[in-house]
């Protein structure tokens, strides 16, 4: 799908795409604390936009698999230091570069950021200081999906934290405060035991001859580190360590407790980030850390994986069925939806390499499952919690027991609310549908008993079709204390817009598979150019 004409616009620009993406924000976030609430909003709608078209000429300008090594596009490295004076010795630096999966994600990123921007109407108080972090936090997360070394990478994932953090103690609800420590926490927690795998792998990746000698200079590049060869055991090591720091990120039982606390009191907009591409970058880590790079040791894991994914499934959904709070609700219906991406990655560690051309072919569908579940998830999600945000300011509750007859005192509210339900539990039409399809139909083939996550699709149709009926369908309460308002125009465009692709994506899902298919068939055949 690239085009010559955005292959020659990223030509043209001034510097690196990849750089110029990440020194936009950066920039953007120096002037929206220095303009404040006069224009940070402002400056901020701006920037975001321009994000997303720059992620838009990237995916259509740049092939999937690229010429670089590890069949990347755009690489580029920066030196952060060097561990000696000898030329030869190791060194601390940032390399950038992405695939056609590192641009899908990147575009996710971009559309997310976007909407959460055109959410944040609401947010009045400390407009400056909100929206620097707001710009900072995207720097962060396309700074993940484009690192190519663990260094580069761990700085990245860490960034994310920090003004995530602030957002959600800062302009949260009552109690945010708390829910901002136990996500930093819970975070931070994992990703330590992360970078101890970075670090293990470092040492290990001086690979010692008979003699003691070390044969190879110690490296974190991610490329370089693939073409190792490293014991399987190491690659073992790794694996779990990657488990740590991305299960809780994506994030699976039992490092999940922090999530819902975090989505209930953040603010609307930081729930949409948080549900949209945060918990993405947990399913990225598993493919870019544990399939890209040490797919022995994660195929080795995949039974326990594919366990784990289905217990959490099917344990999030009856706990997303016993909410009360729309939110809540919403925040373990992620937990729910995002386990599906590691089934995707289990049962393509476990079959891709088979020597059966059925039981690979099932792994690709797969793992190419798991990535568009990712986005369609960030697309569905990030409706979702519009919506549960927009209750409070039309509704003065989230609480869905209290909530009657939003069809007729705000039809236009329902309409969304209704689209983004359906698209939720997967009915055909819709992206989570085809990511669903995928999955299931992959991974049944590599272990016919992971058929068991299909009990959570009945469950999660259950509790949403629950919570539609109670909350639209029902007759108005006239002795509500809280009367029910029609949102506006301007509330909803955000939720709108999020619900072209995911109608669009569920009628043409090669829109985001074409650009993964050629990197997942590399890996299939055992690397890349």
């Amino acid at each position: 799908m690239q085009l010559d004409f955005a292959t020659n616009l990223l030509n043209l620009l001034p510097m690196n795409v990849l750089v110029l993406m990440l020194l936009v924000p950066l920039v953007g976030a120096l002037f929206a604390y220095l303009l404040g609430s006069k224009g940070a909003r402002a400056i901020t709608l701006i920037i975001t936009t321009l994000e997303l078209g720059l992620a838009g000429l990237l995916i259509i300008g740049t092939p999937s698999l690229g010429s670089d090594p590890g069949g990347m596009s755009h690489t580029v490295s920066y030196m952060l230091a060097r561990l000696g004076t000898d030329s030869t010795a190791p060194v601390f630096e940032i390399i950038l570069g992405v695939d056609g999966i590192s641009m899908v994600m990147i575009l996710l990123s971009n559309l997310v950021v976007w909407i959460a921007a055109i959410g944040s109407n609401h947010i009045k108080e400390s407009q400056g200081l909100y929206y620097t972090f707001f710009l900072v936090l995207q720097t962060g997360l396309l700074g993940v999906f484009m690192s190519l070394d663990l260094i580069g990478f761990f700085i990245f994932w860490e960034l994310v934290l920090i003004p995530m953090f602030f957002i959600i103690g800062r302009w949260g609800e009552e109690g945010c405060r708390h829910a901002s420590i136990k996500f930093f926490i819970y975070t931070h927690l994992g990703s330590a035991v992360m970078l101890v795998g970075f670090f293990y792998l470092y040492f290990m990746s001086s690979m010692f001859d008979i003699n003691g000698v070390a044969t190879q200079v110690p490296t974190f590049s991610m490329i370089a580190l693939r073409d190792l060869g490293l014991d399987p055991w190491i690659q073992i090591g790794f694996a779990l360590a990657i488990f740590m720091g991305a299960g809780v990120k994506l994030p699976v039982f039992p490092l999940h407790n922090w999530l819902p606390w975090a989505h209930v009191k953040a603010p609307t907009p930081g729930s949409v980030i948080l549900a949209g591409i945060l918990l993405k970058m947990g399913g990225y880590a598993f493919i870019r850390l544990g399939l890209w790079m040490v797919p022995d040791a994660i195929a080795r894991l995949a039974i326990p994986f594919a366990i784990v994914a289905i217990f959490t499934c099917i344990y999030a959904a009856f706990t997303a069925m016993a909410q009360t709070d729309m939110k809540s609700l919403v925040a373990y219906t992620s937990i729910n939806h995002m386990s599906w991406v590691l089934l995707g990655v289990a049962a393509y560690a476990a079959g891709a390499g088979s020597s059966d051309p059925t039981i690979q072919a099932a792994a690709n569908l797969a793992i190419q499952g798991s990535i568009f579940m990712m986005f369609s998830h960030g697309t569905i999600i990030s409706v979702m919690f519009i919506v549960a945000g927009q209750l409070k300011y039309n509704a003065g509750t989230r609480e869905i027991p209290k909530i009657k007859g939003l069809m007729e005192k705000a039809p236009k509210l329902s309409a969304v609310l209704i689209i983004a339900s359906l698209a939720a539990f997967g009915l055909p039409g819709f992206s989570g549908f085809i990511a669903e399809a995928l999955i299931i139909f992959g991974a049944i083939v590599v272990y016919n008993w992971s058929a068991l996550i299909g009990f959570g699709i009945f469950v999660t149709v259950g509790y949403m079709l629950w919570m539609l009926n109670r909350i639209v369908f029902s007759d108005p309460d006239a002795e509500s204390e809280n009367p029910i308002t029609e949102a506006s125009w301007s509330d909803l465009v955000a939720p709108i817009l999020m619900l072209i692709p995911v109608i669009l994506l569920g009628v043409w899902p090669d829109l985001v598979l074409d650009f993964v298919k050629p990197v997942i068939d590399a890996m299939l055949a055992g690397g890349s150019p």
